[in-house]
């Protein structure tokens, strides 16, 4: 059975999704048909991430343990390119507004920005975070935000290599806990059981929805504070101000924010 650690859309295909796996592969498929349109097998470890550039659909990044961010066309067998690093990737993210740069996180503690067409050095290596960065996003072209095991999310400017804000609030300490923008507002999960909703502009959060949780399927009614639970995943829904949200234990909540 397949573990699937990531699943994206492209934006220009409406039937055309790509998954990464446990297995290091990374798989295109026909969401309509549910069919596998092509499979790519040269990660040598776990895949995290895959993402799909916004300006040239055909071409996806993919981010492996195996310490490489593989880039892909969907119109060929292998691999484009290659950026091998000293650590584990553990998220890749294309620029929405770029043809040709991407950022990814890593295990170094590091955000490294690329233009692929000069791959044999990044732009600008981000440093500030102190444990392994599970995610990063674009909030525009010129402004990213990472997500660290070490309990903080941090603003950079795509120009300089020092970090424009910290967020603090949230705890992440362990797993992945997801991490989802809308330009200005940042949503993230949090090892209490919460979502935690940020403005760019402030350190401190704007918002803490906290998700019930249950000690055992025959209590269900019965709350507990003290709990191992915790908020898993996030999305942010195009142009609108609904978060759709997503805990350990299995639980979606859909929530506009107001």
């Amino acid at each position: 059975m397949f573990l699937y650690s990531c699943v994206t859309w492209s934006a220009y295909h409406k039937n055309l999704l790509a998954s990464a796996d446990y297995e290091g592969s990374i798989t295109l498929w026909d969401a309509f048909t549910m069919q596998k349109t092509r499979v790519f097998q040269e990660h040598e470890k776990r895949c995290w991430s895959v993402d799909f550039n916004r300006m040239d659909p055909k071409v996806i990044a993919s981010g492996s343990d195996d310490s490489k961010v593989k880039l892909w066309s969907t119109q060929q067998e292998n691999s484009t390119m290659c950026l091998e690093t000293k650590a584990n990737v553990c998220c890749v993210k294309f620029n929405p507004d770029s043809r040709h740069h991407l950022a990814f996180g890593s295990a170094d503690h590091c955000v490294h920005y690329y233009d692929i067409r000069n791959h044999k050095q990044p732009v600008m290596v981000f440093r500030g975070h102190k444990k392994a960065v599970s995610y990063t996003k674009f909030l525009n072209y010129s402004e990213l935000v990472s997500a660290s095991t070490d309990s903080q999310l941090k603003l950079w400017s795509t120009s300089k290599p020092t970090s424009v804000r910290t967020f603090n609030g949230h705890i992440n300490e362990k797993n992945f806990v997801g991490l989802a923008t809308d330009g200005d507002y940042v949503a993230c999960g949090s090892e209490n059981n919460s979502l935690y909703v940020y403005y760019k502009g402030l350190s401190k959060q704007l918002l803490t929805y906290k998700f019930d949780t249950v000690k055992s399927v025959l209590e269900k009614d019965k709350k507990e504070d003290d709990s191992n639970e915790f908020v898993s995943a996030v999305a942010w829904r195009p142009g609108s101000n609904v978060v759709v949200a997503a805990n350990s234990q299995g639980t979606v909540k859909v929530l506009e924010l107001v």
